[in-house]
């Protein structure tokens, strides 16, 4: 180790001497939150973090190897985050420090054991590895569209609410927005899992459920289901923008609920942002 690297707690890491542009930052964000929901999901997948934390620390050295030999250099970036010790030496008994994080995870995944138990825990390590350095990567940025999740998935008025339904409960989604205008001139609402719930359950009309979950979105506006009005912003706002528009949601029906992300004065929606995104 060099005369130029760091100590925290008698552990040496490089300070970060690669300049990452927001291009790149936001790709290993990305990557790093994407894994980490697959973790959550299936808790075997570890191995899914792993590969990213190897591709962040090919980078940041600028050479393969392993994670022995990129750890100086993860540390580097993950000393960028208020978790990487602030935290832990203050609430020791509930964080783990991010060397002592970054071990556990590196000699899971050279262990041979990634099955029950151990790939639960190796799981959670890995989840733990990802927030830190997902919280140092975004150090920096504080606009709406560094955030938000691109590519949302959205509900058509075409669709049957067998459909939505179905989407809702593979994507854990609690709203999905609806183009309620034309393709030219689009006027964004959103339709909630409360409302679907409500209208299928209390039978509108006491139509059976068969028949109720056949009919496009746009029928059963007309029998009844609601529509909330979406709240918008840009992408290039402050993030301080949508925290505003959520401190302005003052009726049960919509609080906490996304909020849409357009470009610019036009409204082509470009992601969505929800209170978890700015965890």
């Amino acid at each position: 180790m060099s005369d130029s690297a760091c100590i925290y707690n008698d552990v040496s890491y490089m300070p970060l001497n690669v300049e990452l542009s927001r291009e790149v930052a936001l790709s290993f964000r990305d990557q790093l939150r994407d894994a980490r929901s697959e973790a959550q999901r299936d808790a075997e997948a570890f191995e899914e973090v792993v590969f990213v934390v190897e591709r962040l620390g090919c980078y940041l050295s600028g050479r393969q190897g392993d994670l022995g030999q990129y750890k100086p250099h993860i540390l580097g970036l993950a000393s960028l985050s208020p978790l990487f010790y602030a935290v832990p030496d203050t609430f020791r008994e509930v964080h783990t420090p991010f060397p002592q994080l970054y071990d556990l995870v590196r000699q899971a995944r050279n262990g041979v054991m990634h099955e029950g138990a151990a790939a639960r825990h190796a799981t959670t390590h890995a989840i733990e590895l990802c927030l830190v350095l997902e919280i140092a990567l975004m150090n920096s940025y504080d606009k709406v569209g560094d955030f938000m999740v691109r590519n949302p998935v959205c509900a058509a008025l075409w669709q049957p609410l067998s459909f939505i339904r179905q989407t809702m409960l593979s994507t854990s989604f609690s709203y999905l927005p609806v183009n309620a205008g034309t393709e030219t001139k689009p006027v964004w609402q959103l339709v909630s899992d409360k409302a679907v719930a409500r209208y299928l359950r209390l039978r509108a009309n006491a139509v059976p459920l068969k028949d109720l979950l056949v009919q496009p979105l746009e029928q059963a506006i007309k029998g009844g289901i609601k529509l909330l009005a979406a709240r918008t912003c840009n992408a290039t706002d402050p993030v301080n923008t949508a925290l505003e528009e959520w401190d302005a949601q003052s009726d049960n029906e919509s609080d906490g609920q996304m909020v849409l992300v357009t470009r610019g004065n036009s409204d082509e929606l470009l992601g969505i942002l929800m209170p978890y995104d700015l965890l």
